[in-house]
């Protein structure tokens, strides 16, 4: 159970022979990737070019090797025009004007602007970028989707490496930018960001994470020694200054208020974040945040009511690993991996640190990676975008991880670590651990990538679940599922009506006559990405449902009991049975 970390923690004592034999040992005991089981073969198929998605990611490197310019960007899934179809929203990179070369000028406006497909509902896209007013430059890192007006129409976040926008939509298939009147600019180096009601007054607020503090005009650049002398190289975020994450409280009048400091977030040093989800947690019927941090300990704010925060990482095991070192965190995957009813925590981190997995022992995090089976087939991976999905219905939550890495000058200075890397899925093995698959899911997980964002939606309403992945400087992937013999599913849309209109925050507990399967309604997760705004939850071969709970944000409680299998529904508050 506890090999890897014994072997780990006494490799600096033993002989260099000894030494790979421990590691061979490790890898043979540890990875058990590949291993057979009767289950039906999960497979998915890059597709994109016959979607007519012709987006490609722009984001050239410097010689002097501009730190953001590796990080990549974002991918939401929206139904902007609310035709029932998940559109396909992409963030754009952008060269570095101020560098030795000014490419821009080079490029046309859609080269470097975010990217707005709509579902057409037979397998393919059409750019409405133009049509929409979605128009932009800038370096854009994360998007978040949420109905913050609560008129049906979601709205569109992009946080960016300068200044952030969002986007108001108009409901007649186009937006307008109103970062300025509503009060949301803010022109850090914006990373992550989510939507989520933290005082339960049914208006969505507006929480986002800064990565580091870099001035345009005062870009600090790091070298490494070569074989040939000195090279540039992107900075570790250790020698940079973190920025203070931002909250804004919705006023339900169009209009933000920036209150971070009065709701207790402006506590300690300010740090380097990167990946966010807003989740409750604690089960007290309020919303917390969880920020994955780059080199420095993970947070977690725990809401203590009507929006006032606590610093608890690392009491509660989120903020470092199970030896106490903290690493470099990336993208989240929230979700009940176990079928405990509790929600768990997946943490991709840097090349030569596992992947972290921390199982939620009733608010508290234990530290599970080597014991499910993820930490050597993550050692030689840096992650960026992870999504726990069930993506064969066979009711447990399975894992997929895209890798890449963000220096490119390794083979230089001798370092064995690959810039490209294959992306990974692992099969979850009923709530027993995880078993890595990849290389029989499909085609995809056989190339190297430079993977970044990645976002869950059935975009083809076949009842399976796809993912878009967003990759640097690279065509976006879109991996349509095509797993045969598949499980029954239900795929459910929920409307808030005293709660906030995405009802985002809420707990939807699925019970058949097996077991109970719980979810959690989350707006933002992975590395800077959205998944669509429907709970998909497979069913395995059960062919009746028996009640469907919803805890609705604030905690008032709901039940549906005439839902049928493979099928769509919107549950609207206060159309359900009130549960006392």
């Amino acid at each position: 159970m506890f090999v890897f970390d014994i072997i780990s923690r006494s490799l600096p004592y033993l002989s260099n022979r000894i030494r790979l034999l421990c590691w061979l040992c490790l890898l043979i005991f540890c990875t058990n990737t590949e291993a057979e089981d009767n289950d039906c073969e999960i497979r998915y198929r890059n597709v994109v070019a016959e979607s007519a998605i012709d987006f490609v990611h722009n984001s050239p490197i410097t010689q002097k090797k501009h730190l953001h310019l590796f990080m990549g960007s974002g991918t939401a899934w929206l139904d902007y025009d609310c035709d029932g179809w998940s559109d396909l929203f992409i963030c754009q990179g952008q060269p570095w004007s101020n560098s030795e070369n000014n490419f821009k000028s080079k490029n046309s406006p859609l080269d470097v602007s975010d990217r707005l497909y709509r579902n057409l509902g037979n397998g393919k896209f059409r750019d409405v970028t133009s049509d929409c007013g979605l128009i932009n430059d800038g370096y854009s890192m994360g998007v978040c989707v949420g109905d913050y007006n609560n008129d049906g129409f979601p709205d569109l976040y992009v946080s960016r490496f300068e200044a952030n926008q969002l986007y108001l939509n108009l409901g007649d298939g186009s937006f307008v930018d109103v970062t300025e009147p509503s009060g949301t600019s803010d022109d850090s180096y914006g990373a992550g960001c989510t939507w989520g009601d933290v005082d339960n007054d049914g208006l969505l607020d507006l929480f986002i994470v800064n990565y580091l503090q870099i001035e345009p005009q005062d870009y600090p650049l790091c070298k490494a020694e070569g074989g040939n002398g000195e090279l540039f190289a992107g900075c570790h975020p250790r020698f940079l200054k973190g920025k203070q994450d931002i909250l804004f409280r919705n006023q339900g009048n169009g209009r933000f208020e920036q209150v971070t400091k009065q709701s207790g977030l402006e506590v300690g040093d300010a740090l380097q974040g990167l990946g966010v989800v807003a989740v409750d947690f604690d089960n007290d019927s309020d919303l917390d945040f969880y920020v994955a941090n780059d080199s420095v300990p993970n947070q977690l704010w725990t809401n203590t009511g009507k929006g006032h925060f606590v610093e608890e990482g690392l009491l509660a095991g989120l903020g470092v690993n199970r030896s106490g070192i903290h690493e470099a965190g990336m993208g989240i995957a929230a979700g009940d991996y176990n079928g405990d009813g509790r929600c768990d925590v997946f943490v991709t981190n840097f090349f030569g640190e596992t992947n972290t997995l921390y199982r939620n022992d009733d608010f508290y995090f234990t530290d599970v990676t080597s014991e499910e089976r993820l930490s050597a087939v993550s050692l030689r991976r840096l992650g960026f975008g992870t999504n726990f999905l069930d993506a064969d219905n066979d009711g447990w939550l399975d894992l997929f991880v895209a890798n890449g890495h963000i220096h490119n000058h390794y083979a230089e200075i001798d370092r064995d670590e690959p810039y490209k890397q294959v992306p990974q899925l692992f099969r979850n093995l009923a709530g027993k651990g995880f078993t890595e698959i990849s290389s029989r899911a499909g085609l995809y997980f056989a190339e190297p990538t430079l993977g970044r964002g990645s976002a869950l939606a059935d975009y083809d309403r076949d009842g399976r679940v796809d993912l878009a992945i967003c990759q640097l400087n690279s065509p976006v992937a879109l991996l349509h599922n095509e797993t045969e013999g598949a499980g029954h599913y239900i795929a459910l849309r929920l409307i808030g009506v005293k709660s906030n209109r995405n009802g985002i925050g809420a707990r939807v507990s699925v019970e058949t006559n097996e077991r109970t399967n719980a979810f959690w309604k989350f707006n933002s997760s992975s590395y800077l990405s959205c998944d669509e705004a429907i709970l998909h939850v497979g069913l395995r071969e059960h062919e009746e449902i028996q009640n469907v709970i919803v805890s609705w944000p604030g905690g008032h409680q709901e039940i549906w009991s005439d839902l049928v299998i493979d099928n769509r529904y919107n549950l609207v508050e206060g159309r359900g049975k009130t549960i006392p």
